[in-house]
Parts: structure tokens; C-alpha cells; sequence
């Protein structure tokens, strides 16, 4: 069954150079970080486009094969200012607010390769039902998903033990979306992202090292 196209959110993704991103990942033998990197991204981002309007999702990267993915499906990516992770995201809440300060915001990590558009869609509509959420991490540490229905006041603390910092201000909402939860940082959550079922990308990048299950 699809999942309908929304146009109800901003939703920015922030996606780290290939070359400098999953320091901590130490992939299988004979595949390339920066390859595993570009592949976790576009996984996450093939199905943000099935559920939101490119002209809705802001991208943030300084990634040239990111950029160049991006707009052969017509979005536009935003300059990473190289300040970090949080950097990022308020450049790319700059941007959304710039486009249109009437729509909320949401901010999605990069790097969810079992990502389902039906748990993404699903997310964002439990996300709605308050001013500001945060969907955390599978371990509860984590942030996968920052949401505000004002993106000026949307304050992105991300880093280890983020979800603590943002639960000061946002709702918790823990929702039982696995591959929404799932993200990718070392070779122990990649290996369950491939038990639940991983994106085309990240499939072709490992193969034969992975097979999907989904």
C-alpha cells in the first residue's frame, strides 16, 4: 500500500560529508566507509521523498554526490555552514523558515537505512498532535526525530544524550516504529538495520555481505 505525499511538514535532513561521517562504524571487509555513508543516506532519503514534497525537504550537506542525488529528483540542498550537527540543522530551520514559516518543522537523522515510509508517515502524524516531540533513539538516548510547529523555536541539542537535552522542552513520545528508531552508528546496529530490512543502497553497497529481508 503507498503512502500518500504530504506537504504538511518541513523536513530536514542534515547528512555529513560521505568521507567524514560513521567514524564510529567500521563496515564489513571490502566495503568502503565513505561508499556504506552515501548509501545509509540515500536510503533514509529515497523514502523521506515518498512521504514528503521535495519542494518540503530541506536537505543540509556539503556532500557533492549527495547534491547531485538531490536534484535529479528536483530538491535543493542547503550549504552545511560546517558548525557540527546542530549547525546544520539551524541552517537547514533557516531555510524551512525562509520557504514557509507557517509550516512546522521536523528534523530526521540521516542514517536510517530500514526506514519504512509508513513509520516515517506515522511518526510525523503522532508528532502533530503536540507543539514539540522528539521520537528517540531504539537504546532511548538518542534523537532520531525533532519536531516544532514553530521551526524559529525549534532548538536542535543533538549529540550524545540528546534526548535528555530535548526532552526539557519537547514531549517524548516513545512509539513503537522500530525502523523509524533504528538508526546506524557501528557494525552491531547495522548488522539488526539488515535483519529488519535495509534500503536498496545500503543492499547494493554490502551485497553479498547483506540480504534483505523485507
Amino acid at each position: 500500500m503507498s503512502t500518500p505525499v504530504t506537504s504538511a511538514w518541513h523536513v530536514i535532513v542534515p547528512v555529513k560529508s560521505r568521507f567524514r561521517a560513521k567514524s564510529r562504524l567500521r563496515p564489513p571487509a571490502g566495503v568502503a566507509r565513505a561508499d556504506l555513508a552515501f548509501a545509509l543516506a540515500m536510503d533514509t532519503l529515497s523514502v523521506v521523498r515518498e512521504v514528503v514534497r521535495a519542494d518540503r525537504v530541506i536537505v543540509v550537506t556539503e556532500d557533492d554526490l549527495v547534491s547531485a542525488e538531490m536534484a535529479r529528483h528536483d530538491i535543493t540542498t542547503v550549504p552545511d555552514p560546517g558548525r557540527g550537527l546542530n549547525g546544520a540543522v539551524r541552517e537547514g530551520l533557516h531555510e524551512a523558515t525562509r520557504r514557509d514559516s507557517r509550516l512546522p518543522a521536523a528534523v530526521l537523522l540521516g542514517d536510517l537505512p530500514a526506514l519504512r515510509a509508513e513509520e516515517l508517515s506515522a511518526g510525523l502524524r503522532a508528532c502533530a498532535a503536540t507543539e514539540s516531540a522528539l521520537v528517540p533513539d531504539r537504546e532511548g538516548s538518542g534523537t532520531v526525530l525533532l519536531t516544532h510547529h514553530d521551526a524559529t523555536a525549534l532548538a536542535p541539542r543533538f549529540g550524545r544524550g540528546s534526548a535528555a537535552r530535548h526532552a526539557r522542552r519537547c514531549t517524548v513520545l516513545q512509539l513503537d516504529l522500530p525502523t523509524l528508531r533504528h538508526d546506524v552508528d557501528d557494525i552491531g546496529s547495522l548488522e539488526r538495520a539488515i535483519e529488519m530490512g535495509i534500503g536498496p543502497w545500503s543492499s547494493r553497497v554490502l551485497d553479498p555481505t547483506a540480504r534483505r529481508t523485507a
